[in-house]
């Protein structure tokens, strides 16, 4: 009993190995006749579209049937002219018919243009881009001459030192400013029935000099005043 079941234990691998070789080749034989059988077999409706394409061809055109054959009528087709009577007088008088001719193409002459008034008026515009002239002023008159001027005669001024009904007593002042380095004289004239001298010191060309020995004078207690000659 032992023996036996080893070897049924040992044969199970063996067994299941070889079912399975079995099996994948069983499916695979399956597909490939699914394939061939997909392949060759006919497909209804690639048929039913190819017979349906050649129905809907058109038939030749020369057998065609005619679509105005009921216009035509059962009566025979007649013969000679269309109308009759007045109307075939009046065809045989006009003639047969003729083109119309097509009248020559005439070349159009040159025609002159009308004058251009506006053209004109801008024309005499000024350009503004153009320099103007230069205008020349006129020559401009020549100075006129300064009237020549009067030469003025230098003023002269004294100083007056006094008075003296005394000859004396002028001659005395006029000593005085001798000493102080000053010109000085004395003027008698006519006065009230008598004499009288005055002691001037000078001249003087101008009010400075003057002002100067006046002011040389006042120092030395001489009064004076500004006279002329």
């Amino acid at each position: 009993m032992a023996t036996r079941r080893k070897s049924s234990a040992k044969s199970k691998p063996g067994g299941m190995v070889s079912g399975i070789v079995i099996g994948l080749v069983i499916g695979l034989a399956a597909a490939v006749a699914v394939a061939l059988y997909v392949t060759q077999a006919p497909m209804p409706f690639m048929d039913k579209a190819s017979r349906e394409i050649e129905q809907i061809l058109l038939p030749d055109v020369q057998h065609a049937p005619d679509p105005n054959r009921g216009l035509y009528g059962s009566a025979p087709a007649l013969e000679g002219p269309l109308f009759g009577g007045k109307e075939a007088q009046i065809a045989e008088q006009l003639g047969p018919l003729r083109a119309p001719t097509v009248p020559a193409p005439t070349t159009p002459q040159p025609t002159t243009p009308e004058p251009d008034s506006l053209g004109s008026l801008i024309a005499q515009l000024p350009n503004p881009n153009t320099a103007p002239a230069p205008t020349t002023a006129p020559p401009l008159a020549p100075p006129k001459p300064s009237a020549p001027q009067v030469a003025v005669a230098p003023t002269t001024y004294y100083l007056q030192a006094g008075a003296f009904r005394s000859a004396k007593d002028a001659e005395a002042m006029r000593a005085r400013i001798l000493l102080l380095g000053m010109d000085a004289s004395v003027q008698s004239a006519p006065y009230n029935d008598g004499t009288i001298n005055r002691v001037r010191v000078g001249p003087f060309s101008g009010v400075d000099d003057m002002n100067k020995a006046r002011s040389v004078l006042g120092r030395e207690k001489i009064e004076t005043s500004v006279v002329r000659p």
